[in-house]
């Protein structure tokens, strides 16, 4: 697993530390809000919650989303997240 992955699922965790508790796995996969896909895992993270996510992986990353080329309406997916992350810094 990447260090950018790792970072994006700890702190998905920290925001809902019941998906660790249900042992909802946490993949590249896995889909943020939703999935049109009914195989995808699905974490369920609600608008506050992705607040959150933003603001803590820009703290973590040292960068600012607003500053960056990543469009948030792109992120659909753990992995969206990472990759982004990854090529933010």
């Amino acid at each position: 697993m990447s260090e950018a992955l790792n970072v994006v699922t700890r702190a998905i965790i920290g925001i809902r530390p019941d998906l660790r508790e249900s042992r909802v796995a946490i993949t590249r996969d896995s889909a943020l809000f939703y999935a049109a896909d009914p195989g995808r895992p699905v974490l369920g993270l609600d608008s506050m919650e992705a607040l959150e996510l933003i603001a803590v992986l820009e703290k973590e990353f040292g960068v600012e989303l607003a500053d960056t080329s990543i469009r948030i309406s792109d992120l659909h997916t753990v992995g969206d997240v990472a990759d982004a992350m990854s090529g933010a810094l």
